[in-house]
């Protein structure tokens, strides 16, 4: 298992080194990568409202007009940000919560890549900017839910349905369970790095944390 962190390094340098030989689509689409790494570092560091499209363009070796024949505004800049990161999400999930995985172990592996994930430096960043922003910007505080947690919950109802399908799950409502899998899994430690008056759980202590939820769940979900 990996972080989105790693697997947004190796995903860009991987794309770095094929951009100079590659055809004019896949340039393109390299290009368009690169400006939403910088794009998605400025917005972490100084938030949407401090984040100018110049400046961004200026450290990605870009100009202006580059960036918006890509992006009309500034919104659609943060959409395409979070969009990129959840699509990344996304795949990973895919590889985790397959039909063929038994309940016990895909959803430890589902919960060790989540909390990796929601306990990362960059979505606690995140969710402060949005957590500061949301009255301003109430849209990319939307944005984020829709294509972040909301887009979670249903890969983890689909996987759960799956399960109930082949007999391995109680019948349940998949949505609810989901939600209820994600509230004992991270809502506490959450809470705990968001506030930042807390140490960084270990990696003894998350897996715990993991162990911990799936039994629960099981109790109560499982055949």
């Amino acid at each position: 298992m990996y972080t989105i962190s790693g697997f947004l390094y190796r995903n860009r340098m991987s794309k770095s080194k094929k951009a100079v030989s590659a055809p004019p689509k896949e340039r393109s689409e390299a290009l368009t990568d690169h400006l939403l790494d910088v794009a998605g570092k400025f917005f972490l560091e100084k938030g949407f409202e401090g984040a100018s499209v110049s400046q961004i363009a200026r450290h990605a070796h870009a100009s202006k007009e580059t960036f918006y024949s890509r992006f009309p505004n500034k919104e659609e800049l943060f959409r395409a940000v979070i969009r990129r990161r959840t699509d990344i999400m996304a795949a990973e999930l895919g590889t985790v919560l397959v039909p063929h995985a038994l309940p016990a172990k895909a959803l430890t592996s589902f919960g060790e890549f989540m909390l990796d994930l929601v306990l990362s430096e960059e979505t606690i960043a995140l969710r402060r900017t949005l957590s500061m922003q949301w009255r301003q910007f109430p849209e990319l505080t939307r944005i984020f839910y829709e294509l972040g947690p909301t887009r979670t919950i249903g890969s983890l109802a689909k996987y759960l349905e799956e399960q109930v399908s082949h007999g391995r799950l109680r019948k349940l409502n998949s949505q609810i369970a989901a939600r209820q899998f994600m509230d004992l899994l991270a809502s506490e430690m959450v809470m705990r790095a968001s506030l930042g008056i807390f140490p960084k759980p270990t990696k003894s202590e998350k897996r715990r944390k993991v162990k911990n939820t799936v039994e629960f769940f099981l109790r109560g979900y499982g055949v």
